[in-house]
């Protein structure tokens, strides 16, 4: 008769083992998870960018001429981006578009055509142009969209993985003349979770022998991993929503007037007279430029609420940067009859900056000053070191002031303290606040109505 094996080191060695193979086949399952879902985090988060750069580049575009070039010159028959001023123009902003919001590959227009079932190229962001090139094997989300715009999830061709946003561009009637794509490599994403899978994999042969303890850890840190991108995704999804509510809010107002005023051009020029028409397309200008301003605005704030600016900190002297920036301004003031002064000791220690961004805030105070000031009134801008090695910068003025509820806010995104005021974007405190906070100042407003307001930053000083 065969005797049973009771050995406990060997049944230990064996749940040790199942054990082991347990737990490894959990981690194993929850790293897979992890990577699918770290890939689906970075395909949400890419889309969502490029849908963000398409859609506010597309609305930069002039249509009328994207329009007037397609008709104008056949396939290949623009080689240079210099050949064509309206061309040039194009490009440079698509050139200056993926520069600054750092798009890895060709941002492109296109344009259907319909008897051939295809797309064309048309103005590109690359050295050299590709003019009416077939645009073949595009994704059929392309061709069912384009004219309202969308993105592509990933897809493959022979030149790699890609994920695609696209806007449509539209001429001064709201006719769809072309579209605008973005697309972005999908394969450092997949290498990255690749990479993510692994370590998780080697991480699982080395904690057989601490089981517990390593359960524990991972399960800790898997938990918070999925937390963590959930809030992300949440965030980037009300950001997304707030933002294309905002921005369409503030595009509304100059658009109409714009789209008004040139309609009326069109449709009475024979009864207009130079003057008139002269008037109506300054006032168009000057609509334009607002609308300029603020796609400015929300770039310079989408890149500074998302920590993609680095600050370039040096030396600054920051008394000769005050006067500069007040003498810049005292025009603009004395049209006003608003008064400016400095009030700026001697010996100074030059301050640890930014000298572009301090600019930056330093101009946006004073103008926000002069906006609420009135004939009269005078702004002062002070300078006072302190204690710990730092500076205080004060820009006062003697305007309107603040209501005591809305001091709370005011460097809110959108947050206006004078509803019946139509000037300004409502970014420019907000702009404010996060280069500040970028520089690890300390920054407070005082404010009394019709008396007056005070707003108050510190610098480190630069030691030598």
């Amino acid at each position: 008769m065969m005797r049973e094996n009771n050995n406990p080191v060997l049944s230990g060695k064996k749940m040790l083992l199942l054990t082991g193979g347990l737990l490894g086949l959990l981690i194993l399952i929850l790293s897979l998870n992890s990577y699918f879902t770290i890939v689906d985090i970075y395909e949400d988060k890419e889309l969502s960018r490029l849908k963000g750069v398409a859609k506010t580049l597309s609305l930069q575009l002039d249509g009328d001429m994207h329009q007037d070039l397609i008709q104008q010159y056949p396939k290949g028959a623009i080689t240079s981006n210099e050949q064509d001023p309206a061309y040039l123009m194009l490009h440079n902003k698509l050139s200056d578009a993926m520069r600054t919001n750092e798009i890895e590959t060709t941002i492109y227009t296109m344009v259907y055509d319909s008897s051939m079932n295809k797309f064309c190229f048309g103005v590109v962001s690359a050295d050299e142009p590709f003019w009416k090139d077939d645009y073949r094997d595009f994704p059929e989300e392309l061709l069912e969209n384009y004219f309202i715009g969308g993105t592509i999830a990933p897809y493959k061709d022979k030149y790699g993985t890609w994920l695609s946003a696209f806007e449509p561009i539209k001429n001064s009637r709201d006719q769809v003349v072309g579209v605008l794509q973005i697309d972005q490599k999908f394969d450092s994403f997949i290498a990255e979770a690749k990479r993510e899978v692994f370590k998780n994999i080697c991480v699982v042969l080395l904690i057989v022998g601490v089981i517990s303890f390593l359960v524990i850890t991972l399960m800790r840190r898997l938990i918070s991993q999925q937390h963590q991108i959930e809030l992300e995704r949440n965030e980037v999804n009300a950001f997304r929503k707030e933002l294309i509510a905002n921005v369409s809010h503030d595009l509304r107002t100059p658009l109409a007037s714009i789209q008004g005023y040139l309609e009326t051009i069109l449709l009475k020029k024979d009864r207009l007279n130079t003057e008139q028409i002269t008037k109506y397309v300054s006032r168009s200008l000057v609509n334009a430029n607002k609308l300029k301003q603020l796609i400015e605005e929300l770039f310079e704030l989408s890149k500074l609420e998302s920590k993609e600016r680095k600050l370039n900190i040096e030396p600054v002297n920051i008394g000769e940067l005050v006067h500069d920036i007040v003498n810049s301004q005292r025009i603009i003031a004395a049209s006003k009859g608003v008064s400016m002064e400095v009030d700026i000791p001697e010996g100074l220690n030059q301050v640890r900056a930014d000298i572009g961004l301090v600019d930056r805030v330093l101009n946006n105070l004073i103008n926000n000053s002069i906006k609420f000031c009135e004939d009269g009134d005078e702004i002062v801008v002070k300078i006072r070191p302190c204690n710990y090695n730092k500076v205080h910068i004060y820009v006062s003025d003697t305007g309107k002031g603040i209501d005591e509820e809305d001091l709370p806010h005011i460097f809110n995104r959108y947050y206006k303290t004078q509803p019946q005021n139509k000037a300004g974007s409502g970014l420019g405190l907000a702009i404010v606040k996060n280069i500040l906070e970028l520089h690890g100042s300390h920054y407070e407003v005082t404010s009394q109505k019709n008396k007056g307001t005070t707003f108050y930053f510190t610098l480190d000083c630069y030691s030598v």
